[in-house]
């Protein structure tokens, strides 16, 4: 296993290095020792995995690049110097979150490569407003951030949404992943408060998709998303959660998707994802008192789906969000777990 333990490592090198983390194929052995008889099982499928979903310090930096440089095609700008004195890079989010992190890369990257600043043009009057995050999982961080601006006003007295819809100002929501099923829900979510079609007037940039939206065809499903044939204990534990959404998403149909990249093979799809869920359960049944009920054994979720969390897999050199499943992330003191990616700032 050491060879596959190494192979993960390499992958997953940098991160938290910037806190002093430095993982290494003990760790990683460490962790996938306690799946016991399934352990190199779980080292190949996740080092298989891993290489399609960890973004590196060094390919954010890329994919910001790669942001910029689209976002100056787009406003139609002929320099850099042009697009930053006409743009508002929003910073909404707390310090120790990822968009402030995802901006000091971008300061660092515009001085680097361009001999250029944002930060120096703040004091401009602005007409493009740009909303960057690593991931929209759910969405309700970035849709509440996005109804938040829009409903505020410029210095003039104007609301942003109305400067959005007269075509006087340009919103841009840059991200290096999104959810299929929580833009959905984002996109719905602005219809509903704005009825004149603003969704629609709302660029949206991603690097990666998760095509989770179990409704819509053609999904690659690139999440742990279990199928129906599950043991009793299972079974209970949907049964018994007090949600009452989208039960019939908790399960993936069979032969979906239609063609398998994500994982190695379908067969090993269903192992993979049958063994995170029984894990997953079994970290939950270590909690002594109430269980919080947007805890599930493959992340968290809405507490009024019934499901069994969003599945996500989607990880950073900074942290991995806590919608996906329980085995990566779950550390609690006197709990019999220890996590792949050990998290900051979960609480």
């Amino acid at each position: 296993m050491k060879e596959i333990a190494d192979s993960i490592v390499e992958t997953i090198k940098d991160y938290r290095n910037d806190d002093g983390i430095f993982l290494d194929a003990d760790h990683v052995i460490n962790w996938a020792d306690q799946f016991g008889e399934n352990a190199e099982f779980m080292l190949n499928e996740i080092n298989y995995i891993l290489p399609q979903v960890y973004i590196s310090k060094a390919t954010a930096k890329d994919f910001i690049d790669g942001h910029i440089k689209a976002l100056q095609r787009k406003f139609g700008y002929s320099s850099i110097t042009e697009l930053l004195i006409n743009t508002e890079f929003l910073c909404m989010q707390e310090e120790h979150k990822s968009q402030p992190a995802i901006l000091s890369i971008l300061e660092n990257l515009l001085d680097e490569k361009y001999g250029e600043s944002y930060l120096k043009y703040n004091t401009y009057p602005k007409v493009n407003f740009v909303y960057f995050d690593d991931i929209l999982a759910s969405g309700s961080t970035v849709g509440k951030h996005l109804l938040e601006w829009l409903n505020s006003n410029n210095f003039e007295g104007v609301k942003n949404a109305d400067n959005i819809i007269n075509g006087s100002y340009k919103l841009s929501v840059n991200l290096f992943c999104y959810h299929t099923w929580g833009r959905s829900f984002q996109e719905f979510r602005l219809l509903k408060t704005f009825e004149n079609k603003i969704d629609k007037r709302i660029l949206w940039f991603r690097n990666f998709e998760i095509q989770n939206h179990a409704k819509w065809h053609n999904q690659s499903l690139n999440i742990a998303f279990p199928t129906e044939e599950q043991p009793a204990n299972v079974k209970s534990y949907l049964a018994n959660l007090s949600a009452e959404k989208y039960e019939d998403y908790a399960y993936r149909k069979e032969g979906t998707p239609a063609d398998e990249g994500f994982f190695t093979t379908p067969e090993n799809r269903i192992i993979y994802e049958n063994i995170l869920l029984q894990k997953g359960l079994s970290i939950i049944n270590m909690i002594k008192g109430e269980v919080k009920p947007n805890l599930r054994p493959l992340g968290l979720i809405n507490p009024s789906y019934k499901t069994f969390g969003l599945g996500t897999h989607f990880f950073t050199w900074r942290n991995i969000p806590n919608n996906s499943p329980l085995v990566f992330w779950w550390e609690v003191q006197g709990h019999d777990w220890k996590p792949l990616f050990p998290v900051a700032n979960r609480g």
